[in-house]
């Protein structure tokens, strides 16, 4: 009796990492795409490489391999839905069913790569995983839940982020700027907004950006820290707070400051930036 149970006992140890390819799924196919339309991609826990280039077609490359150790079983399906309408298109996820384990072990490795003419634009709906965006010119949406981002060398018009829990970082930008985060880091380098709008519970709030006249910029963080360096353009800065700390670096004059609000300027420029800071620092940095 002894003997049979050191059996089983040992039995799972003996199953191997195995491939299931029933989960697996691969795609690899160009679509005709109109050079200034739009990509839709709704996906989970993916991660996702996005380039554009001067090429004429869109290059969808899918790929999730999914390795499981010991006992393991379920009734997962998984599969991607890819339309081709008026020259944009829509890829979406459609994974369904549960896996289950007794002993062992589920890893899932799931990439996917667009390369795409340089002036579509980018719509996601995604939840985890990482992003990375590169020389894409059109607007850039996306709505992510546990995700990190960074976008280099973008140089659209239009750029909306809500976040969860996540990062993004940005080597430029330019047009308007969307946030809408709960704990989320955003650091943008190089930019030149003529607007933003940006709401963050829990986070830091980091811009390089010049200021246009005119120009109308909201910002509203709860707890963590707003950073605005003004690289050209000024105008006037409204700073409500709580129990916060403003500092300002550089060529700004004070208009007003009581135990609640901050109001400083600068010699010229006709932007207005509002700042709504609860219990955040504020640094304010001219050069």
């Amino acid at each position: 009796m002894k003997q049979c149970v050191l059996i089983l006992l040992l039995m799972p140890t003996l199953v191997l990492a195995q491939n299931d390819n029933g989960r697996d799924y691969h795609l690899d196919k160009e679509f005709d795409v109109n050079l200034g339309g739009q990509v839709r991609l709704r996906c989970s826990d993916a991660d996702v490489v996005v380039v554009g280039s001067s090429r004429s077609t869109a290059h969808v490359k899918i790929d999730r391999v999914v390795t499981t150790r010991g006992w393991v079983w379920g009734d997962e399906t998984f599969s991607v839905d890819i339309s081709n309408e008026d020259g944009n298109l829509d890829i979406r996820e459609r994974a369904n069913g549960t896996v289950s384990m007794a002993f062992g072990s589920y890893h899932e490795r799931y990439t996917i790569l667009l390369e795409l003419p340089l002036g579509m634009s980018l719509s996601v709906d995604g939840d985890d995983g990482d992003y990375q965006i590169s020389s894409l010119h059109g607007a850039i949406r996306l709505d992510l839940d546990d995700a990190d981002v960074v976008l280099e060398k973008c140089q659209g018009n239009s750029f909306s982020f809500r976040l969860d829990d996540g990062d993004v970082q940005m080597d430029e930008g330019r047009g308007s700027l969307t946030v809408d985060g709960d704990d989320a880091d955003i650091r943008i380098r190089n930019a030149r907004f003529a607007s933003m709008d940006v709401n963050i519970d829990d986070g830091d709030f980091v811009v390089e950006t010049s200021l246009a006249d005119a120009g109308r910029y909201n910002i509203d963080l709860q707890d963590g820290l707003v950073s605005l360096t003004v690289t050209s353009g000024g105008g006037r800065f409204d700073i409500r707070h709580d129990d916060a700390r403003v500092i300002t670096e550089g060529a700004f004059s004070v208009v007003n400051r009581t135990e609640t609000r901050t109001e400083v300027s600068t010699t010229n420029g006709s932007a207005e930036v509002r700042i709504q800071a609860d219990d955040a620092r504020v640094k304010l940095v001219r050069i």
